[in-house]
């Protein structure tokens, strides 16, 4: 069983002023949950919509029976998530139109699983290359799938940021489920669109496999500053190491900014 090195960071970038972005990784079983949202919506909707989501997910974890499958944990408290930013855009005028991308990935042992709505992205970096294991849940991804457009017209297309899935927007969300066994010296990462819009793959690669996740985190973050971010910028990398059965409890560290 590999142990974890594990990082966060979230920065409002250099233009916005505001951080609708959220972050968050909490124990959970013999491991760790860690997620991100961003939220979108009108003054402080998007801050709201995001927050909400974490909490009601981190909440609803807890909550779920032991004995339910972590895929099935993870659907109930995303969908309760979705119901209650629902209802709140719904009765509470200020917040109408307020909704999230939430992306929630489980690390217990060797395992990951992870619960996926919207555009954030979970990525494994595995002997040297990097995958993209989250689909973008966008009209533009959805165009690509299906040949109309090129990754290369998706890339600068006017509409790429457009939802075609999200937290909030109607009764019941569909929310795609994967799972997979790391191997030691297997890198994940997951991010907003801040991120993945901005750094080519291959530098967000050389970055993870250079660096561990603390300055990984950090690097990211100043390269897509000195990049011309426009977006808010949230990042988390997990790192699994190889470690001998006397090895010590898993190392793990978090940053936030705002």
């Amino acid at each position: 069983m590999p142990e974890i090195e594990f990082f966060q960071l979230t920065d409002a970038g250099p233009v916005r002023t505001r951080n609708e972005d959220a972050v968050g990784c909490w124990p959970h079983e013999d491991g760790l949950l860690f997620a991100v949202a961003d939220g979108m919506g009108g003054h402080s909707a998007g801050d709201f919509a995001s927050a909400l989501a974490l909490e009601v997910l981190a909440r609803e974890m807890d909550r779920a029976p032991g004995t339910w499958p972590v895929g099935k944990r993870l659907r109930k408290g995303i969908q309760e998530a979705n119901l209650q930013i629902f209802n709140k855009a719904f009765t509470v005028p200020e917040l109408g139109g307020m909704g999230t991308t939430l992306t929630a990935t489980t690390l217990i042992g060797a395992s990951i699983v992870t619960a996926h709505v919207g555009d954030c992205r979970l990525y494994l970096l595995r002997d040297n290359e990097l995958r993209q294991l989250t689909k973008d849940h966008t009209y533009v991804a959805e165009r690509v799938q299906f040949g109309l457009l090129t990754a290369a017209q998706a890339r600068t297309h006017p509409q790429r940021h457009l939802l075609s899935r999200s937290l909030g927007k109607d009764l019941i969300v569909s929310i795609d489920v994967l799972s997979l066994e790391l191997k030691p010296g297997d890198v994940v990462a997951q991010c907003s669109d801040g991120v993945h819009g901005l750094i080519a793959e291959a530098e967000l690669a050389e970055i993870m496999r250079s660096h561990e996740p603390e300055p990984a985190c950090q690097a990211i973050v100043e390269r897509a500053h000195a990049g011309g971010a426009r977006d808010n910028l949230s990042i988390q990398i997990a790192r699994a190491l190889t470690t001998s059965p006397a090895a010590p409890s898993p190392r793990r560290w978090w940053g936030f900014r705002r």
